[in-house]
């Protein structure tokens, strides 16, 4: 009895041991297992590694997404002929073959410099031309042509020379290319396995990840899924962003309207040019063009013929004739010098007519050889207030006015004698100069220390002291903030190594500089960033940030963080696991996953930074975050951003693909 127990009990331990062998610790690995390991089920054989390394986890999702496009992509068209599941294990084969390959050419790339200064540069770069191409539509630039034509030509790409057809080509010589180098050589040299495995590689796969990774809300739905982490938890700036959100739909309706009444379409006007300015949401429309081109193409009249004023003047002496004619020729300029706007007509005439008659000898000194162009001011001088907030009164009032108003010259000696008596009268009915002077003194000795010291202590001593107190409390401080400092300093330069670069977040301040327009938006803030913020930082702790940046570096490309991507990127593809293509999204959907990933790149930005570079309107915000998504928001666009990454990422892990055989 004791025998058979023993026998029993060694029965169940191999059963278990076998079965631990099979990976079953995730819920979706076994479809997976049916599909491409149907042999190793029967057999109950442990699954073969998919990497050098072992990565449990990571071979499991790798599995799992690799069943899928068998299953949509082989046996589609692969069952139709033959049930044999011999093809497919030689598919796993390859695949594991080449991955292995892979993963020895990947730990021997830069990935810190890849990163952090080749892909900035691509990005930026993308953002400039596409910015450069909406700008340039519907322009004598570019007339006639289309945003993914002017695209094009700002970045040729063969992929994307002829249409679908260069696209196939090309795919399927890098995908040539490929097996060429990662393949078995005994494989390879077979015309149809490496025939069969092209075009299953080229027209299946990376046409179809092409075409999917290119489309506007699959960029929106990776957006939202790398921004995952930020959650609405500021329910003021939610609501601020919701408000504004609701204004900019209300006159958006308003603008759509006024264009349908131009007889216009919106999407013609989408591309137009973006004012790149500390107001940046400030733009000229078509009403604007058509009020200055109708100002400057105004017809302008003299303000009154010869023969009218001749008319309307009495007839003068013989003796007095000469000296009107002289006046009236410094009055009457030609079209091109003096003119008025044909709505003023009324006003601006009777106000010209009444400064005529009222002093034709002022105008005789105004209009000199010196200014023979000069038109009189129509408005009264600004008065400057005597009094400002402490009661300091300007020199014109403490001294008063010492100078009499300068006379009229005139010929007629009537008009002389009534300036001068009118000029004494004032001047006896005005207090004395020596009152004045008294006065003066006496308000100088009175009220002004007062007010005087009230002055000082607003303007001058209340700012000092606050400023003093803080500065002793800084001090105060220091000591302590510099050893939490050093000690972090300490721990980052003894654990981190060193990355073979310097200078590893140029690449990113300029990314962001262009993304966000900030130097466009913030001159002032920004110039004082790069002349002394950033160099002063870079020379205090350089060498840390450059440490920091490559351990995020690493830090993406640990295994949970490939994990994610996998599962991000199945989802994304398949939705539903069990339907073999993901279904069409509606417009409403896309539209809400669009505004949803604009708001999660503003709660991305740091408070004070948004509140410094988007000013204090919400609809700077949302505009803000419109302008950083709009360069991935075109597909053929993307299609190029695409190709130029594959070509980078190719031109690192594989070199041999772009060199020259002879």
């Amino acid at each position: 009895m004791q025998q058979q127990q023993k026998q029993q009990q060694q029965q169940q331990q191999q059963r278990r041991s076998k079965q631990s062998r099979l990976p079953s610790h995730l819920p979706g690995a076994a479809p997976y297992l049916r599909i491409l390991f149907p042999r190793h089920i029967q057999l109950r054989e442990p699954v073969p590694q998919l990497l050098n390394q072992p990565h449990p986890d990571l071979d499991a999702e790798a599995y799992h997404f690799l069943a899928l496009l068998v299953r949509d992509f082989i046996q589609t068209w692969y069952s139709a002929f033959s049930s044999d599941p011999q093809f497919v294990a030689s598919v796993v084969d390859v695949v594991i073959d080449i991955a292995r390959r892979l993963e020895r050419r990947c730990q021997e790339v830069d990935w810190v410099g890849l990163l952090l200064m080749d892909v900035p540069e691509v990005l930026r770069r993308h953002y400039m031309d596409y910015r450069q191409a909406a700008q340039k539509l519907d322009t004598a630039y570019a007339p006639n042509q289309t945003i993914e034509s002017i695209f094009h030509g700002l970045q040729p790409h063969f992929a994307l020379q002829e249409g679908e057809e260069s696209e196939k080509e090309y795919l399927r010589q890098l995908a040539d290319e490929l097996l060429r180098i990662l393949l078995p050589e005994t494989e390879y040299e077979s015309d149809c396995v490496r025939w069969l495995v092209r075009e299953i590689l080229c027209c299946l796969v990376l046409r179809s990840l092409v075409e999917i990774l290119t489309e506007p809300d699959m960029v929106n739905f990776i957006v939202n899924t790398l921004l995952a982490d930020f959650e609405p938890t500021d329910e003021k700036y939610e609501d601020f962003l919701r408000k504004a959100a609701d204004k900019m739909e209300t006159s958006d309706d308003s603008f759509t309207a006024f264009l349908a009444s131009l007889g216009r379409s919106k999407g013609g006007a989408r591309w137009a040019v973006t004012h790149r300015s500390s107001t940046p949401n400030i733009q000229t429309t078509d009403e604007m063009v058509d009020m200055l081109q109708e100002a400057q193409a105004s017809v302008l009249q003299p303000l009154q013929q010869e023969g009218d004023r001749t008319s309307a003047t009495p007839q003068s002496p013989p003796q007095q004739q000469p000296q009107q004619q002289h006046q009236q020729q410094r009055h009457v300029h030609p079209a091109t010098s003096l003119a008025r706007p044909e709505r003023n007509d009324g006003l601006l005439s009777q106000r010209i007519s009444t400064a005529d008659h009222t002093d034709l000898a002022l105008s005789n000194i105004r209009y000199s050889k010196h200014s023979p162009q000069h038109i009189p001011s129509l408005e009264p001088p600004l008065s400057i207030p005597s009094d400002d907030k402490y009661g300091f009164r300007s020199s014109d009032s403490m001294l008063g006015t010492t100078q009499a108003s300068i006379p009229s010259y005139s010929s007629s000696s009537s008009k002389l004698n009534t300036a001068n008596s009118a000029r004494q009268e004032q001047h006896q009915s005005s207090p004395t100069l020596a009152f004045r002077i008294r006065k003066n003194a006496t308000w100088a000795v009175t009220e002004a220390p007062s007010k005087y010291t009230s002055y000082m202590i607003d303007t001058v001593l209340v700012p000092f002291g606050a400023f003093l107190v803080a500065f002793l409390n800084m001090m105060v401080l220091l000591p302590n903030r510099i050893s939490l400092v050093s000690q972090s300093m300490a721990w980052i330069y003894a654990e981190l190594d060193a990355p073979e670069h310097t200078d590893l977040d140029t690449g990113i301040l300029n990314l962001a500089k262009e993304i966000f327009f900030l130097e466009e938006r913030n001159p002032v803030v920004w110039r004082q960033w790069e002349i002394m913020g950033w160099p002063l930082i870079r020379t205090l702790g350089g060498g840390a940030i450059d440490r920091l940046l490559a351990r995020g570096v690493r830090w993406i490309f640990e295994e949970p963080r490939l994990v994610m991507y996998i599962q991000s990127g199945r989802r994304a593809l398949w939705p539903d696991p069990t339907n073999s293509l993901p279904r069409p999204r509606g417009v409403d959907e896309i539209e809400k996953a669009r505004k949803e990933a604009e708001k999660r790149v503003l709660r991305s930005i740091p408070a004070p930074l948004r509140d410094i570079f988007f000013g204090e309107e919400g609809v700077h915000h949302l505009t803000a975050a419109q302008e950083a998504l709009e360069p991935f928001q075109n597909k053929v666009c993307n299609k190029h951003l695409i190709y130029v990454a594959l070509d980078l990422l190719l031109s690192k892990v594989v070199p041999e693909i772009y060199l020259e055989r002879p």
